[in-house]
């Protein structure tokens, strides 16, 4: 049965204009309104969804999409979809030259066919992947400050069979507004960026709380102290040992207090000279010293109305001591080389590895800091004394280093699981997350298998010397492994009964029962 095609009609928009009529005051109105939306926040996904629905309703199409270019792949991407099969087409990417919305991005045109099944640019293979049936099909570009963004599409003209030249006139009003708001969206979030990259270079690392994970009962208490301390602007001195996350403890402290507009600097008291420490802390003035050829700001400086977190304060050296204890006291300080008197107005948040009581009775601390500094005290337990947190904290660094690594996240083999939860941890959390990104980078399937994981992590879990980590019954240790498992699945899965279930390949009543007898909290779970 031969078909009767008619010809696709392209053409500018200045003769589109010419065509176009019937456009009501009420059609101006809703176009209005739509304006008034796109441009009402800086939440452009969320936006256009709203908008999309109403433009599609407005041209009585049956469904629609947003097509943006990627330059970097040299791809078009579904931002939006609507319709029976939006869900599927959202996200999905195709050649830049491909298919219809490839002509119009590469042609800088908007295309109108009546029989897009047999439209030679119609991509076909796409279709049939989604199963969906095009037949009239009206596309536009979209334009940001002089160049192609993007298009949009909306197909099968519900009623009267095809889209006409009013059609097309209000599409492409909205594909100008739609191209812009996506450029001033993106404008914005590259100015936040690199406002973020500059405030982390002068040291502010703010972090979101959420990322102290905590599922023990020992760091449960760490987080309930840390809530009750960070609105105060009391001085916190921070122990634990190496790689505990101390310094994640003391950036939570800080979001979460009231400097947390301003800056969080760290200085690391260890690993600087006692010559050049000073300078860092205080900052100089040129001339101060042989090869002060420029005034320099010091750390408390560019800890103003913020938080200044002093890490391994064990190791600063005894003048240097004295003269913290005098700024702690005062609260003023003077470049070196300075007679300008300055305000600390910081926050001290401290931390050390090191026994400082034993370091007060070797003359190595000043007690008088020491009593300075340890108004509120706070102590993290070492890895292997929170087992309870391990897989929890495995699963929350495989999110991160799969985002770092721009690959899809991995889940965790029982075996894996149950290497991570025997071994030592040295190295404490640090180890732990490195352990992770290790294994994401070398694992070749969808599970993190143990041959993935560094060899002396697999060494370590074969090692003697265990006893005090499971008890001696099978059974009990069977309960602390199930335990620890489930929860980081739930914490994985923000709570999520369902997706825990299908995760872990049991029935979800199965789950709740195993929640109730292992007396896992139900702050763990919707």
């Amino acid at each position: 049965m031969s078909r009767t095609r008619k010809p696709p009609v392209v053409g500018g928009t200045k003769a589109l204009a010419k065509r176009a009529d019937g456009i009501t005051e009420q059609d101006w109105y809703k176009l209005l309104e739509i304006s008034q939306r796109v441009n009402s926040s800086l939440d452009v996904e969320a936006v256009l969804e709203q908008t999309l629905e109403m433009l599609t309703q407005i041209v009585q199409a049956d469904a629609s999409s947003i097509w943006l270019v990627d330059e970097d792949t040299r791809e078009l991407y579904c931002a939006i979809a609507t319709g029976s099969k939006g869900e599927q087409i959202r996200h999905m990417r195709i050649p830049w030259d491909v298919g219809i919305v490839g002509w119009v991005v590469q042609n800088d045109n908007w295309y109108l066919t009546t029989d897009a099944v047999h439209d030679d640019h119609h991509a076909r293979d796409v279709a049939v992947e989604v199963g969906y049936d095009a037949h009239t099909l009206l596309c536009v570009p979209m334009h940001s400050r002089g160049r192609v963004v993007g298009c949009i599409e909306v197909i099968n003209k519900l009623i009267d069979g095809s889209f006409t030249d009013k059609d097309m006139l209000q599409l492409s009003i909205f594909a100008n507004l739609v191209g812009l708001a996506i450029d001033n969206a993106r404008f914005f979030s590259q100015v936040q960026q690199e406002y973020l990259n500059l405030r982390q270079e002068l040291g502010d690392r703010r972090i979101d709380p959420q990322a102290m994970v905590a599922t023990s009962r020992s760091m449960t208490e760490v987080v309930e102290l840390v809530e009750r301390v960070a609105p105060t602007d009391s001085t916190v001195l921070i122990r634990g040992e190496s790689g505990t996350g101390k310094e994640i403890v003391a950036q939570t402290i800080h979001s979460l207090s009231l400097r947390a507009r301003g800056p969080f600097v760290a200085i690391n008291c260890g690993g600087i000279p006692e010559n050049l420490l000073e300078s860092e802390l205080f900052g100089h003035e040129k001339g101060a010293f042989t090869g002060a050829t420029a005034r320099r700001i010091g750390r408390f400086e560019l800890a103003k109305s913020g938080t200044l977190f002093l890490d391994e304060i064990g190791d600063m050296p005894l003048p240097l001591q004295t003269k913290l204890l005098r700024v702690l006291q005062s609260r003023k300080f003077e470049r070196l080389g300075g007679n300008q008197v300055l305000d600390a107005d910081v926050r001290i948040i401290a931390a050390t590895n090191q026994d400082l009581e034993e370091l007060i009775r070797m003359d190595r601390f000043r007690e008088d800091l020491y009593y300075r500094l340890n108004v509120i005290s706070i102590f993290l337990p070492a890895l292997r004394e929170r087992r309870d947190d391990i897989l929890p904290l495995a699963h929350h660094f495989m999110s991160q280093s799969a985002a770092k690594l721009h690959r899809h996240s991995a889940s965790l083999h029982a075996d894996t699981a149950a290497v991570l939860m025997n071994h030592e941890w040295p190295g404490n959390i640090r180890e732990l997350e490195n352990a992770i990104e290790h294994a994401l980078v070398l694992a070749r399937a969808p599970e993190i298998r143990p041959t993935d994981l560094p060899f002396n992590v697999r060494k370590g879990s074969n090692s003697a010397g265990r006893d005090h980590e499971y008890p001696d019954s099978l059974e009990e240790a069977q309960r602390i492994f199930r335990r620890a498992h489930i929860r980081a699945m739930l914490e994985r899965f923000k709570g999520n009964r369902t997706r825990a279930a299908e995760a872990l390949d049991i029935q979800r009543t199965y789950l709740s029962r195993l929640i109730r007898d292992l007396e896992i909290d139900n702050d763990d779970v919707d």
